[in-house]
């Protein structure tokens, strides 16, 4: 089973010259894979074997790392598709952004490179939480007296924009719950979910209530997945035909659509952190 597969829109690097920055990160990295291989007693041939029972169990022959491809990854400056990188962190007992890092991506920049190009479109929000010792950009850094199950003047908490430990995301339960991002040019549920808003979407209220509330403060809001992009406003369902309803005050106007061929409801929005003042 297989070698690597090859974009035909992009320059094969397994047997080409890389650039002197990138050939000289490849090197390092095809080094240190060497040094770990062998603290871990492994050959070539042994890599090899349980790479392709990776390969055999994904029906994927890319997950597959021969022992001439493994040769070229330690020796020849060659850079590893994202599949063999998968497989090594597997043989290797690694994490795959302990990986990554050997080849200078670090992941915990993924925050901070996304600043660069700010999303206008209201989506979903996702974090792990596997290595609660290690840190993930936010925008606060807590002093370390915070203790979240007391309440407390947040604003005497706050230090700085910065990094938190990724164990504090715990306390958001984000197995329970779900959460997204309001988009800077969504203003459907305005001025109740504001732009820029992070909200908590409880996955197990999935049901639409068409009744029941007294107020617009009570009525439930939805987070519906579309095709291609995510809605975030009320909602009223008869059979598969599902509509969304905006706010009043918004510019947007309602819209009906057929479930689940044109979208679904994640859960309802039973939090939000928000900015009064723009």
């Amino acid at each position: 089973m297989g070698g690597d597969w090859v974009n035909p829109h992009m320059p094969d690097t397994r047997n080409s010259v890389l650039p002197n920055s990138c050939a000289d990160i490849a090197a390092s990295a095809g080094l240190k894979l060497k040094q770990i291989r062998e603290r871990l007693n492994l050959t070539l041939r042994a890599v090899e074997e349980i790479s392709l029972e990776i390969a055999e169990a994904e029906h994927n022959s890319e997950f597959n790392v021969s022992v001439a491809r493994l040769n070229q990854i330690e020796n020849d400056r060659s850079l590893p598709s994202v599949f063999k990188l998968y497989s090594l962190a597997v043989v290797y007992q690694m994490n795959l952004d302990e990986v990554l890092a050997l080849y200078q991506i670090d992941l915990g920049k993924m925050e901070e490179h996304r600043r660069i190009a700010p999303m206008s479109r209201t989506h979903l929000l996702s974090a792990s939480t596997e290595k609660p010792e290690k840190t993930i950009r936010f925008p606060i850094r807590f002093e370390p007296g915070f203790r979240p199950e007391k309440t407390a003047f947040i604003s005497r908490l706050i230090e700085s924009w910065g990094e938190i430990p990724l164990g504090l995301l715990a306390t958001l339960d984000l197995k329970k719950f779900r959460y997204g991002y309001i988009g800077l040019e969504d203003r459907t549920m305005g001025p109740l979910l504001r732009p820029g808003s992070i909200v908590q979407i409880d996955e197990s209220r999935r049901r639409v209530m068409n009744e029941g509330w007294v107020d617009e403060a009570g009525r439930p809001i939805y987070f519906i997945e579309l095709r291609y992009s995510y809605e975030c406003c009320w909602c009223f369902q008869r059979g598969k035909d599902l509509t969304m309803i905006p706010h009043p005050l918004s510019n947007s106007g309602p819209r009906t659509i057929h479930v689940p061929d044109e979208g679904e409801v994640l859960g309802q929005v039973v939090g939000v952190a928000m900015r009064l003042v723009q």
